[in-house]
């Protein structure tokens, strides 16, 4: 499924303290090509001299510059096997020249070609070429760390950390499963919550528009009408909090993007719900508050 102008900086008084706060990390996950490839060679045991010539040499097209190339992309969750190359990620790692209009058509024109001799199950070619369609039609490689979307397993496991750490009440969360939820009073502050821990908004510097692009993919999401439209929002609610600024520009700006996160947390409810009925996990509760879950630790 989200970098991002300064007319969307949300002003935030400071008071003697003249150094910006640093911000968590939180789940977020930034990191560049070149640690993404250095952790793959590390995983498959490529000597670091042997790594520098695959480099020096503009990754070689051989079976283990191909297998690195593949595990790359995947570190980067940029790549599937049934869904080839996601772009709104891969993208973000290479720099077209400023005068270059025509990258893109060129990239997928590259792509297409070179998947013409290629079978459907041969990943580690396909990987390597849609890699090598960017790195010689695309841009410059980026060096600095880039933001890394979350797997559809990971965006689950944010909201259901998040409707933990918000526990909330029972009938809250059965309104949610039967996806009642856009206009529940405590739905602003966890999406809040679930925003700042994902990396698609910031309390320093307000919504994150290139991430949600990035995790989503909807071009749309860096068109000049999305970027006024946040700017004009982060204007009218100069001092509204945090979980109001970010429930209003997205009712406003990215509506049908509250309404796939609202999705989400219907499913999360439901997930929660379920879990919290079951017979295992009211045995736990219940071996936890009589202290026996803690001494069966030393006793087993």
């Amino acid at each position: 499924m989200w970098a991002v102008a300064a007319v969307f900086l949300i002003p935030i008084a400071v008071a003697v303290v003249s150094e910006a706060p640093a911000e968590f990390p939180h789940s977020v996950v930034y990191k560049s090509f070149s640690t993404a490839l250095s952790e793959c060679a590390e995983y498959f045991q490529v000597p670091n001299c042997t790594l520098d010539r695959y480099i020096q040499d503009s990754y070689p097209n051989n079976d283990d510059v191909k297998r690195l190339i593949r595990c790359v992309l995947i570190n980067l969750n940029g790549w599937s096997d049934e869904a080839g190359v996601r772009e709104n990620v891969l993208g973000n790692f290479f720099q077209p020249l400023t005068d270059d209009k025509c990258y893109s058509n060129r990239t997928k024109e590259c792509i297409k070609r070179a998947y013409e001799d290629l079978e459907q199950d041969d990943h580690y070619s396909r990987a390597y070429e849609s890699f090598y369609c960017y790195y010689t039609q695309h841009g410059n490689l980026v060096q600095s760390d880039q933001f890394i979307p979350s797997e559809p397993y990971e965006l689950k496991q944010l909201v259901l950390t998040g409707l933990l750490m918000a526990n909330l009440p029972k009938q809250v969360l059965v309104k949610y499963s039967k996806g009642d939820i856009l206009n529940d009073s405590y739905f602003p502050s966890i999406l809040l919550l679930f925003c700042v821990r994902g990396g698609y908004y910031s309390i320093y510097s307000g919504i994150q528009l290139k991430n949600i692009y990035t995790q989503l993919g909807y071009p749309e999401l860096l068109s000049p009408e999305v970027q006024q439209c946040c700017g004009k929002v982060s204007q009218s609610l100069r001092n509204a909090d945090h979980a109001t600024h970010l429930i209003k520009m997205m009712k406003k700006c990215l509506k049908y993007n509250l309404t796939m996160i609202a999705a989400l947390f219907e499913k999360g409810a439901k997930a929660l719900i379920g879990a919290k009925s079951s017979p295992a996990y009211k045995e736990e509760q219940s071996s936890v508050r009589s202290g026996k879950f803690y001494n069966r630790v030393f006793v087993d």
